[in-house]
């Protein structure tokens, strides 16, 4: 171990671990090529909802948004599905937690690295709006809301795939365990689904529970202090059950 590793903190050191694995196996690497690819086909070539931009010609970033969340609902649980599991299989988070690390920096050292893999992932789509200037006038102030979305719903998604990992041994069952997760905090609240009949405080309850509207609303530019405080207590709500979780199973 180098100096600057013993001077750093624990959860920084996994971390930088946690990174070394993901960039020097392809996954990272696959499902930052395949994201891309998907994103260019859905935006420009109408694969999904049969939008297709050279048909509008619209310098309006709202829908690749939209395309990059749903991709995340996905590709972050991939991402994740290993971080915890694989550990647990082959015994070496026994062998790390006799070390002096508490489960706290553990979790956080894991949980940063599976979010700077998926900034990482969406990194490569910030050549969109440089194409698409080329249609029309960019909203700049809608861009960066957009951006900060998604950096938001990578934290999210990596909290919740970082639990998902931490509960298995096995990474499909983590999979299968983060995957839905996502899925059903992005879809929980369809409006045009909801009968007229739901009382109106259960509509809003499903409607606050909803990822896909808080990003939605933040993406169209506009920042509500609800909507981000939402992003943080969630997030907040799965890395605290991490770390219980990961204290409970060392007792």
């Amino acid at each position: 171990m180098t100096n600057n590793n013993k001077s750093a903190h624990p959860s920084i050191i996994i971390m930088k671990r946690e990174l070394g694995a993901y960039f020097s196996s392809p996954i990272a690497y696959i499902v930052i090529c395949i994201n891309i690819i998907l994103l260019s086909l859905a935006f420009f070539k109408g694969l999904f909802l049969g939008y297709n931009f050279f048909l509008y010609k619209s310098a309006d970033m709202r829908i690749l948004f939209l395309f990059q969340s749903i991709l995340l609902t996905l590709f972050i649980p991939i991402l994740t599905m290993k971080l915890y599991s694989d550990e647990k299989r082959s015994g070496s988070l026994e062998t790390l937690m006799t070390l002096p690390v508490t489960e706290t920096a553990v979790v956080t050292g894991k949980t940063l690295a599976a979010f700077i893999t998926s900034l990482a992932v969406i990194a490569p789509s910030i050549f969109f709006p440089i194409l698409i200037s080329f249609c029309g006038k960019l909203d700049v102030n809608q861009i960066v809301a957009g951006y900060l979305g998604l950096v938001l719903v990578c934290a999210l998604f990596s909290t919740i795939g970082v639990f998902a990992s931490s509960v298995t041994k096995h990474q499909i069952v983590s999979l299968f365990v983060s995957l839905p997760a996502c899925a059903v905090l992005m879809s929980i609240y369809v409006p045009f689904s909801i009968p007229k009949s739901v009382p109106r405080f259960i509509d809003e309850f499903f409607k606050f529970l909803s990822t896909f509207e808080h990003f939605t609303s933040i993406s169209h530019g506009i920042i509500d202090i609800r909507d981000i405080l939402y992003f943080v207590t969630v997030t907040a709500f799965f890395f605290c059950l991490t770390v219980v979780t990961q204290q409970n199973e060392r007792k």
